[in-house]
């Protein structure tokens, strides 16, 4: 297992319900975030920043909103449009939190907005909207990746096996 870079708690709402997340930046920017709804334990983990693609997460992080250069570190781009990051290993750390954040921000808006039906929609947008190239659109699929890999508030029923030729 990769050693960590970060290991912090922040507090987060789904669905009306403050939860306190427990999260892990290891030193390839994957992140985890553990924390406890409604009496059940969850594990989000986000790959998707990690090792090559933290620069394309950087990009749409930046384009998102001006960032505080003090927190975030910077972004420059040359005349050949080839962009470089002018950051610490902290304000990296600092963006994963941020967008760590901000996915479970997202979770909370698809939670409160479709209630019982919160895997149903996240299987539905990653099979709808595979596109990436905005931060909204980004933040938003890796919320769905989080919901859809845990079956995130998923009914509790108990399957009978049905097989073809079961008489």
């Amino acid at each position: 297992m990769d050693a960590s870079l970060s290991t912090t708690t922040f507090k987060s709402r789904i669905m009306g319900t403050s939860v306190n997340v427990s999260l892990t930046i290891r030193n390839t920017y994957e992140a985890t975030m553990e924390f406890t709804l409604f009496g059940a334990a969850y594990t989000f983990t986000v790959t998707r920043w990690s090792r090559k693609g933290l620069s394309s997460f950087l990009l749409l992080f930046f384009a998102y909103k001006c960032r505080e250069a003090a927190d975030f570190g910077s972004l420059t781009v040359d005349d050949n449009g080839v962009p470089t990051f002018n950051m610490t290993t902290a304000q990296k750390v600092n963006a994963v939190i941020q967008g760590s954040k901000d996915v479970m921000a997202c979770v909370d808006e698809i939670g409160t907005r479709h209630q019982r039906s919160v895997l149903d929609y996240a299987v539905w947008y990653r099979e709808k909207h595979t596109c990436w190239d905005t931060y909204e659109n980004y933040i938003t699929m890796l919320a769905c990746n989080c919901i859809v890999h845990t079956d995130f508030l998923a009914p509790g029923v108990t399957w009978e096996l049905v097989t073809f030729g079961m008489a």
